[in-house]
């Protein structure tokens, strides 16, 4: 059964998911969802990309007036044209904080200008770091070489040590490396042509962090139901464990859907992305499992008499 033929199956209804169980095997069930999470993550990109150009662009006026119209690229890194020399700092959209900081950390960064974000951006000649804040107010950081490379967190870290490395990073200076640039480049790149790429990066990142958060959501919600559901019901096993969690899964599909539009179209309740899946997805998974159950397939119904049967005996 091909995929688009099994998602709008699990979007009419209870009625197809016996022949997913039957007919799919664990590896198709993993590919069926790897491909709708990544459809949902393109279309959040682009949702993203799409959303907020009207906010991209008020900020593309207040950086021209901040840093200049342009930003010279050299041996000694990403250098803004009006006073290169001097600590600014720019909010852009997504509540997003912009840090430069060619003379090192501010003497204080306030803990209510930091602790609510969802992304801060430190720009130095040494680099530039990007920290994210994920839910439960945990942060993640990634840094930008001047050889072009990346260097991650291993960890997510609390918001105190955030703050710390985000000082140290304040702090450093260029060092003997020297960046690189591609020739085309010429030196220089105008501000709006610097705004479209970090638009454009700003929705593959979206698109990347909820591809891997749908993706682990519903890998880690179906197999920790699947085991706990066939635990509890060792006595009177309506389902096997492989039905179980092959029916968890498919019914993430049409919820995972309606869910990844908040992100997508940037509603509210985005910062409340799994708590509205799992609410969407419990009571989806129970409504097809109770029709599964009232409406046996045959092969279960053989199992079932088989079962009775031998315990007879």
């Amino acid at each position: 059964m091909s995929f688009w033929r099994s998602f709008f199956g699990t979007c009419r209804g209870p009625y197809i998911f016996h022949d997913l169980c039957k007919k799919h095997s664990w590896g198709r069930v993993i590919w069926h969802l790897f491909v709708l999470c990544l459809l949902c993550s393109i279309c959040i990109g682009i949702g993203n990309y799409l959303m907020v150009k009207f906010r991209w662009r008020a900020a593309y006026h207040k950086f021209n007036e901040v840093f200049g119209a342009s930003v010279e690229l050299s041996e000694s890194g990403i250098i803004p044209r009006n006073a290169p020399d001097e600590n600014r700092r720019q909010e852009l959209p997504y509540n997003t904080l912009l840090i430069y900081t060619p003379e090192g950390p501010d003497a204080e960064y306030a803990d209510e200008t930091l602790e609510k974000r969802n992304l801060i951006i430190v720009w130095n000649q040494a680099g530039l770091f990007v920290f994210t804040r994920h839910d439960g107010d945990l942060w993640s950081w990634v840094r930008y070489l001047p050889d072009g490379s990346l260097e991650n967190s291993a960890d997510l870290i609390g918001y105190p040590a955030m703050k710390d490395k985000m000082i140290e990073f304040a702090g450093m200076k260029l060092g003997d490396s020297r960046w690189a640039f591609p020739e085309s480049m010429d030196g220089e790149m105008d501000s709006y042509r610097l705004f479209r790429l970090i638009r454009f990066g700003f929705a593959v990142g979206k698109a990347a962090l909820f591809f891997v958060s749908s993706l682990m959501l519903i890998l880690f919600t179906s197999l920790i139901f699947s085991v706990i559901y066939w635990l509890l019901s060792m006595k009177k096993q309506l389902f096997s464990f492989t039905t179980l969690w092959k029916t968890a899964v498919y019914a993430a599909f049409p919820v995972i859907l309606v869910v990844n539009a908040f992100p997508a179209l940037q509603l509210p309740g985005t910062n409340y992305y799994s708590y509205l899946f799992l609410i969407g997805w419990t009571g989806y998974l129970f409504y097809v499992l109770r029709y599964m159950a009232l409406n046996p397939s045959a092969d279960e119904e053989d199992e079932k008499k088989q079962g009775e049967a031998n315990g007879s005996n």
